[in-house]
């Protein structure tokens, strides 16, 4: 070798981007496998692990970039921990005190102990202030601020003395403050819209809250972190949308409106051109269903507004859709199944009046339902009304069960299931169950939120009132 070559410095170690997690879970049930969730870039990835005989389990969890939060999951149970490059991180538990006795140790612990105490602490203790409330009474405005920043209060602190304690990375800890006062700013604008729909006011300084967070650098939140793994982000700029509703009012079919909205959104985010994007398009999103028209005529300026393209034309996507399930337009078609395996369309029911039900065997409030939707049956028979009901989501074998036990099938309903692959619940946009369509004689929409079958009288008149059309 000669001296140049033993002269050359040594590769620096490649550093580790994969962290491994075991652990041991004692008085687990067996036939179910370990499973982590995360995302990385854009992408939702996962790993999977066999949980031995004895509890045990050992997983790899690959590519790391810095700390992630991660989503552990088994036999119906779940918890947040965190992981980094390098982490080699064990986790122990009794599963039947899951989150009460949920421990960690080794190389990188500190920050899932600190997410698992928290949990514990401010979720699922049930000795925890206000986990057992006294009164079923709801709180005024100045009662639920008081509660909420109790709350607040008590996070930021727990966190401040956990970290002094056990050292933490200062990411990490940026991070979950953030979280802490996000979730308690959307807390406050959930509790003003729950308030404004039960005819109380607010204070004229209700929404100062908003001036303690950064929202004028929010777009730094918005990364592939932000945007896909931390869900307090996206929560209060879905919930942003009621501090425009409740101080300028609810979307109309006046231009203006939406105007003076991107006006008092670039006074609260300033710079922060993808924040104040992301939180108008959650708003008009949300409302497509209950607002068409508000929406309809928000857009030109959502339009003007809106820096991200895939947004715009996301909207235009999903307001194409609401559009093509107008009261007036006709139904959307369907070909499907019903219990006696016969095909069965929209077309081959026209010259009826079809009283249509959205359910599911899975959705309690739709089992509710049933009884009182047998005796609306009853109600008209031998009149040109056909009761047909599109089960979403149900095994066939499930859906065949629960028709016959609960003795849900006559000669006047049509029984269907939309099975994986042909969504009817989507093309009719349904987000909701159980959910009451009215669709005319001629196959057009009378109405897209029929009553419900319990509401007895009301059901019935809706139902002539689509006969004498």
């Amino acid at each position: 070798m000669s001296a140049a070559l033993r002269l050359l410095p040594a590769a620096a170690p490649t550093p580790p981007t994969a962290a491994v997690l075991s652990g041991h879970l004692d008085h687990a049930p067996a036939g179910d496998s370990v499973r982590l969730e995360y995302h990385k870039h854009l992408y939702h990835q996962r790993v999977r692990a066999v949980l031995s005989p004895a509890g045990d389990f050992r997983m790899t969890v690959p590519d790391l970039k810095g700390i992630t939060g991660i989503t552990f999951s088994y036999a119906g149970q779940r918890t947040s921990l965190y992981l980094a490059p390098g982490n080699d991180v064990h986790m122990t538990l009794d599963f039947p005190r899951f989150d009460e006795t949920l421990h960690y140790t080794g190389r990188g612990a500190n920050a899932s102990n600190y997410m698992a105490q928290a949990l514990w602490k401010f979720e699922f203790d049930p000795s925890r202030p206000g986990a057992n409330p006294a009164s079923t009474a709801q709180p005024t405005p100045a009662q639920l601020r008081q509660e909420v920043d109790d709350d607040h209060r008590a996070r930021r602190s727990f966190l401040a003395t956990f970290a002094q304690a056990h050292p933490l990375p200062a990411g990490f800890v940026r991070e979950r403050t953030l979280d802490i006062d996000l979730t308690w700013a959307s807390r406050l604008l959930l509790y003003a819209g729950y308030r404004t729909t039960q005819d109380s006011v607010l204070p004229v300084t209700y929404f100062d809250f908003l001036q303690q967070l950064p929202l004028k650098n929010f777009d730094q939140y918005l990364g592939d972190r932000g945007l896909n793994g931390n869900m307090a982000v996206m929560n209060f700029l879905t919930n942003y949308g009621n501090r425009l509703v409740l101080t300028l009012g609810k979307l109309s079919t006046d231009p203006g409106l939406a105007r003076r909205y991107y006006a008092q959104a670039r006074a609260d985010f300033g710079p922060s051109t993808a924040a104040r994007d992301r939180a108008m398009y959650q708003l008009y999103s949300w409302k497509l269903d209950s607002d068409l028209d508000g929406v309809l005529a928000a857009y030109p300026t959502f339009r003007v507004e809106n820096h991200d393209s895939t947004m715009a034309r996301d909207l235009r996507t999903l307001i194409g859709r609401q559009l093509a399930v107008r009261v007036g337009r006709p139904a959307p078609a369907f070909a499907l199944l019903n219990n006696e395996g016969k095909k069965v369309t929209l077309d081959e029911l026209r010259g009826k009046v079809l009283y249509l039900d959205f359910w599911g065997t899975w959705c309690g409030p739709c089992m509710k339902e049933m009884p009182a939707s047998n005796e609306l049956k009853k109600k008209f028979k031998g009149r040109d009304v056909a009761f047909v009901y599109i089960s979403v989501g149900d095994k066939a074998d499930k859906w065949q069960q629960v028709l016959a036990a609960e003795h849900l099938t006559s000669p006047a309903s049509v029984h269907l299931r939309s099975p994986e692959g042909d969504d009817v619940a989507s093309r009719y946009q349904v987000t909701g169950y159980p959910t009451y369509w009215l669709i005319g004689r001629d196959g057009r929409i009378i109405t897209r939120s029929a009553p419900r079958p319990s509401s007895g009288a009301e059901a019935v008149a809706a139902i002539n009132a689509a006969l004498g059309k």
